[in-house]
């Protein structure tokens, strides 16, 4: 509870400071309504010159990719700024107020913002996956609430895993946007192949979006379980949380060992 006030504080502040500029922000966030309302435009253009996507009709590949999209919107609230930014905090000299701070870095990072831009990813998402649901037959059991529940949670550990992992190279390169940008954009990235079944891509696609990068995990595996689809590796449909528990301690390991490795501007 401590925790929630704290970030409640910190997000008033935040958008105080946005709001001194309201129109910026109303503008902000109009634009990436439309980029956003534009990408499921083009989702319906698709899927209006074929009737399915490797055996997903629209619906079932509308609930997969909204399913990743509701944790991958969660997770950028929280982690997408501090991980882009993390290059320019070092190269500037400014982390070194983080490590001044009474709470640990990650955590100040993540409180002293707020990701305003994707609460329309978000709203958006929530209406096409209330949408697709409603068009299909989903047995909503008691297995299958807690399967659902538990899936999505191991996604926001996998996505924000992901992005600490890539934001915390810049202990090393100093300059690592591109790679946070490349990996966990939706819009160019590597996200963006999880839109869709990952059975239309060839092995190696494959590979990377399951062992290596697992961004399969997120959508492909959890829903095409629920909705009884055949999959690449049926026998990992259960397995989310437990690359979600390996990519957060790797990811947690991997940010303090950047810690260390760390030397002040002034150093």
């Amino acid at each position: 509870m401590y925790l929630l006030r704290m970030y409640r504080h910190f997000v008033i502040i935040y958008m105080k400071g946005k709001l001194a500029y309201h129109f910026s922000l109303i503008f902000e966030l109009i634009a990436n309504t439309i980029q956003i309302g534009i990408y499921f435009a083009g989702f319906m253009v698709i899927f209006h010159n074929f009737d399915n996507i490797a055996g997903w009709e629209p619906n079932e590949v509308l609930f997969m990719f909204t399913t990743s999209w509701l944790s991958y919107s969660l997770s950028c609230f929280f982690f997408w700024s501090p991980m882009k930014d993390m290059g320019q905090l070092i190269r500037s000299g400014k982390f070194d107020l983080y490590l001044t701070r009474p709470i640990g870095p990650m955590l100040y990072m993540v409180l002293q913002q707020f990701q305003y831009t994707f609460i329309p990813r978000l709203a958006l998402s929530v209406f096409f996956w209330i949408y697709s649901m409603s068009k299909l037959s989903i047995n909503w059991d008691s297995a299958g609430l807690i399967l659902y529940a538990v899936n999505m949670i191991s996604a926001f550990v996998i996505f924000s895993s992901i992005t600490v992992f890539t934001g915390t190279i810049s202990f090393w390169t100093v300059k690592s946007e591109e790679i946070v940008s490349l990996l966990t954009n939706n819009n160019y990235g590597l996200k963006n192949y999880t839109d869709y079944p990952i059975s239309i891509y060839g092995k190696g696609m494959r590979f990377l979006l399951t062992f290596i990068i697992p961004y399969a995990f997120t959508g492909y595996y959890p829903a095409g379980c629920l909705l009884g689809k055949e999959l690449i590796h049926p026998e990992f449909s259960h397995l989310a949380p437990l690359i979600a528990l390996i990519a957060g301690v790797a990811s947690y390991l991997f940010w303090n060992n950047g810690l260390k490795h760390y030397n002040s501007a002034g150093a």
